[in-house]
Parts: structure tokens; sequence; C-alpha cells
């Protein structure tokens, strides 16, 4: 008996090893494989129209006209997306940005849905997302698009599950010449998904990472156009979409 007991201690000192080390080299491949944002987007965390929130970034505009929800990236900090918003919130929209597990997007995709809850409103609202972020976004709005009056992807497109044909309200893609990290084979086949008003635009000389402010993403294209040049083209792209009835 005392045999037993002592191989099912070795046995149970085992497991409880071998989860240590799971658990250990679980976090040291999100600290490697995840992106932190720049200096100039977490700087923007000093701004007095952006709170940090529990769960979310919350940027307020000075008039409201519309609400935004943005997934980020994989493996990239919210904090990088910050530029956009501010941006976006010059022109009249409150941009929130959730916290993911572990940066990740796909772990949450109904934090759209915790964020209404709070500060439901009457005017318009909108989901996107940068690459899994906005892949993420489109499995929300596939299994329930209450609330939601409009869609936009950025290097990203709705996952095979993810059908948002029949839908009627604005859906944006915006992609970039450069980027080399979006499967093209896959990015025209998720054209399926969308509605056949979609909205679809490229910007020339742009790459994946430039959608964001946390550097250059491995396996990425280089651009040929700024950070800056690229954002101010996102913008001027998703106010045109998203506000051309205002």
């Amino acid at each position: 008996m005392k045999t037993i007991q002592k191989n099912w201690k070795k046995i149970v000192l085992g497991c409880v090893i071998l989860l240590a080390a799971l658990l250990v080299g679980l976090f040291i491949f999100v600290r490697v494989s995840t992106y932190e944002a720049m200096e100039e987007a977490k700087d923007l965390l000093n701004d007095t129209n952006v709170m940090q929130e529990d769960n979310w970034i919350k940027i307020e505009p000075e008039v409201r006209i519309g609400t935004i929800v943005f997934y980020q990236g994989a493996f990239v900090e919210a904090e990088s997306y910050l530029p956009l918003a501010k941006s976006l919130s010059d022109q009249g929209f409150r941009v929130f940005i959730p916290y993911m597990p572990l940066n990740l997007a796909i772990l949450n995709t109904r934090a759209f849905e915790r964020i209404y809850d709070e500060y439901a409103s009457d005017e318009e609202w909108v989901i996107g997302g940068h690459s899994l972020g906005g892949a993420s976004a489109s499995l929300f709005v596939a299994d329930q698009d209450e609330h939601i009056d409009g869609v936009f992807f950025l290097a990203s497109y709705p996952s095979a599950n993810s059908d948002l044909s029949n839908r009627s309200f604005p859906v944006l893609s915006i992609t970039a010449s450069h980027d080399i990290i979006v499967d093209d084979e896959r990015f025209n086949e998720s054209r399926e998904n969308l509605p056949d008003h979609t909205v679809f635009s490229r910007i020339e000389g742009g790459n994946h990472s430039n959608f964001g402010y946390y550097g250059f993403q491995s396996g990425d294209g280089i651009s040929q156009i700024t950070r800056e040049e690229q954002h101010e083209q996102v913008v001027q792209t998703i106010i045109s979409v998203f506000l051309e009835d205002e």
C-alpha cells in the first residue's frame, strides 16, 4: 500500500510540474509574440478624452455622432490603436478598444455586447477590427447583429463561419497593396460572406503593420508610405462610408 501511495504521489507531483512548465511556456510564448504599442500611441493615454477602464479603453469626442467598438489584431496591445481611435473620435465617434485575453480578440468575441449593455445609446454603433480582430468581430455579428449599424475590416475578412451576405447595414473592407500577411486566396473566397454593397478600398503603398502603431510585424511587406499617411486614408474612408448620410 505504501508503495502504491508513493507512486501516486510521484505521478501527481509529475503532473503538477508538467502543468507548471506548460503555463510558464505559454507565458513566455505570449510575451515574446506580443507586439507592444509604440510610445506615441501610449502617450495618448494621457489625453483628457482618453479613459482607461477595467475592461477597455474609451475615447470620447467633443460632440458624439456614433460609437465604434474596435477589436485589436492578434498579439497586439490594445493601446497600439489609440492613434486611429483618437482620429476617429476627432470626427465625432466615441471609440472603445476592449482589452482582450492574451491580446486575442478571438477569446472574447462578445466584448461588444458588454460595452453596449453599459453604454447603450440611440446613435449608430459600428464594430470593426484589424486582422484577427476583424475576423473575431465578424463571428459576433454573424451570431447576432442586434444594435449593429455597420462593420469594417482592416486587413481582414470574415471567417468561413461568418456569413454576413444578407446584412443591409454598411460594410467596409480596407486592405493595403504591400500587405503580404493577408492570404489573398482566402480573402477573395471570403467575399461570398459579405453583402453585394460592401465597399472595398485598397491603400496603395501601405502594409499590414501600419494599420496600428506597434512597429513592424514579422513577415509583412515593406510600406511605401508613412504610417501617418496610411492612417489618414483609413480614417477618411471610414468617415466616407459610415457618415455619408450625416
